[in-house]
């Protein structure tokens, strides 16, 4: 359904202070997009740009009629907030209990991201990468790969500026936090934490870094979920075949033998 920006504000609810939107591929690809849990939970409208040049005429529209055209894949999203302001002091307290876990993956994840904090966008997904405010999106990031002529030295300057944003209620990043606050070195946290990042890659819409170390890390998951925490993915001992049958041409016949045959054949 076609929507007029001043038909969207017209409709905003209370105390909403943004416009929100979220340019994708396809329609497809954005009504599918972890982005919109908790605005589809709160009854929030998103704008769905799937044209190329749709993203490209944003960053030239800043705002209209007073409200700041926001992106739901970047950092600065603000839900409109609740009268007894229990949400924003909600979020504070998750930060503050989640402090272990962000500063360890921030740790681990070194330069691939600027931080790593609490998500206010999810409600089912375990974690996302948004990127900043002046950063490229993964769907800017996709157009300008496939352009001819993109320069490759200002996309790899704005490829890193991604965030990690976790879910504090689900179960995976409860988890987490309480192996990590258990043990700073857990290898097993470790392993999770570098397959969280490159699932949210993927699921954010960006391209997976090292497909390889990926696989790896998935097939070696695949092992522990089948075999148990103390799998091994050394290869089994090569199988030992059966011993050959001797065909009729291979097997030893005396001369005399032969001869008669061949009489009797003749």
């Amino acid at each position: 359904m076609w929507r007029a920006l001043d038909e969207y504000v017209a409709n905003m609810k209370e105390g909403q202070k943004q416009i929100y939107y979220l340019a994708g591929e396809s329609l497809e690809a954005v009504e599918k997009s972890p982005f919109l849990e908790r605005l589809t939970q709160k009854g929030l409208e998103v704008l769905f740009l799937v044209d190329p040049i749709d993203e490209y005429v944003v960053q030239n529209l800043p705002e209209f009629s007073g409200k700041r055209l926001q992106s739901i894949a970047k950092e600065g999203m603000q839900l409109p907030a609740d009268e007894e302001g229990k949400e924003k002091r909600l979020e504070e307290a998750y930060k503050d209990a989640f402090k272990p876990l962000t500063t360890f993956l921030k740790t681990l994840y070194g330069d691939k991201v600027e931080k790593v904090t609490v998500s206010n966008r999810l409600a089912t997904t375990p974690c996302v990468l948004v990127t900043s405010q002046f950063g490229y999106s993964a769907n800017m990031e996709r157009i300008l790969k496939s352009q001819a002529f993109a320069d490759p030295s200002r996309a790899a300057m704005m490829h890193a500026r991604k965030i990690m944003e976790v879910n504090p209620r689900h179960p995976i990043i409860a988890e987490l936090l309480a192996r990590v606050k258990r043990d700073g070195e857990d290898t097993e946290a470790k392993e999770m934490g570098h397959i969280l990042y490159d699932s949210s890659l993927l699921y954010s819409g960006f391209s997976l870094e090292d497909t390889a170390a990926y696989s790896a890390r998935i097939f070696k998951l695949v092992n522990m979920g089948l075999l148990g925490s103390k799998a091994s993915l050394d290869l089994l001992p090569e199988m030992e075949l059966p011993p050959e049958e001797a065909s009729a041409e291979e097997v030893d016949v005396p001369a005399g033998e032969d001869a008669a045959s061949a009489d009797e054949e003749l």
